[in-house]
């Protein structure tokens, strides 16, 4: 959400929450790792996401090591190499050609690679790996050098990055990729490694809305499968059942008018009301999650709330230069 697409746009509740909720927290690894622990998982040396996202695709994870290995497009620079983007749009039978390119070069080194989706990627390792990622956002057009994996066992995943780089430049997949004006999937990008974590029975319960993506899968691990994203707060909050918090995950090209009518107004009435404690939300900026949690004002900053506006432009502006 920037600051540059609201300017013209009134929303004065969601401006309300933002400024009832003060400067917000940068979270590193976004919001799959901000959510992920507001599900009960807990952080190994990296967020353990990729085997949770391997199970919600019907593979089983076992006790195994996954890495996410994001298909992406790397390009070289005069003083750097930048990643320009994930790739999305490969089809079922060039993703198994370079898979097959690929586990047929890393077969000695315990590797292997598999594709549930044409556009998820996943490698498992043979024994537990010590490491630390960046999620692919984080990278976005960015110097790669200082956000490769890191931790006491990346010396092998760098190189192994690199070998790929050189496996895939000249790949027959990325050759007709080129022909046609697509971006190449010349490399794969390392990303939220671990394995599979328990379910904690002690995890808060949590009623999730959400049509796909991170949020239902962590509700799928949780043991709650995500329901329906419904088109006003009103009908989720009298969905929610006994569940101790909701979360709703909106998409990313959701309309602002329709999020501060169905969301953004009822949120903050409700949090006036007392019919809400908290209103957290949740915003992806480079990488980072962008967290602002809005909590019920008092007697005397409810009646000076009713009378003060604030600028939505300007708060997103503030978080931006935060960050």
């Amino acid at each position: 959400m920037r600051a540059d697409k609201t300017a013209s746009v009134r929303a004065p509740a969601l401006a309300h929450l933002l400024a009832t909720a003060g400067a917000p927290v940068r979270e590193g690894g976004g919001t799959a790792a901000a959510l992920a622990a507001r599900y009960g998982v807990i952080r190994q040396t990296d967020w353990p996401l990729a085997p949770i996202r391997l199970a919600a695709f019907g593979v089983d994870p076992g006790a195994a090591f996954w890495l996410a290995a994001d298909p992406v497009t790397l390009v070289a620079g005069r003083n750097d190499v930048q990643l320009a983007g994930v790739v999305d749009d490969l089809g079922r039978a060039d993703a198994d050609a370079l898979l097959a390119t690929l586990n047929a070069h890393f077969a000695g080194d315990g590797l292997t690679f598999v594709a549930p989706r044409p556009d998820a990627f996943f490698v498992r390792a043979t024994a537990r790996t010590r490491l630390s990622t960046h999620p692919p956002d984080a990278a976005l057009g960015r110097p790669l050098r200082l956000l490769l994996p890191e931790g006491p066992d990346a010396d092998a995943w760098r190189r192994w990055q690199s070998e790929i780089e050189m496996l895939l430049h000249e790949h027959p997949v990325n050759l007709e990729r080129e022909r046609s004006g697509r971006s190449q999937a010349n490399s794969v990008w390392f990303s939220c490694g671990g394995t599979l974590p328990p379910r904690h029975e002690s995890a808060p319960s949590i009623r999730t809305f959400a049509a796909a993506g991170i949020a239902a899968t962590l509700a799928a691990h949780a043991g709650s499968p995500a329901r329906a994203l419904p088109d006003h707060l009103g009908v989720a909050l009298e969905d929610a059942g006994g569940a101790e918090s909701i979360v709703v995950a909106l998409e990313p090209a959701h309309d602002l008018a329709a999020l501060e009518r169905s969301w953004a107004a009822p949120a903050r009435d409700a949090l006036v009301a007392g019919s809400l404690d908290t209103v957290t939300l949740l915003v992806d900026d480079a990488g980072d999650a962008v967290v602002w949690r809005a909590r019920r004002p008092g007697l005397w900053q409810r009646i000076a709330g009713r009378y003060r506006s604030h600028d939505l432009a300007a708060l997103l502006d503030a978080a931006q230069k935060k960050g």
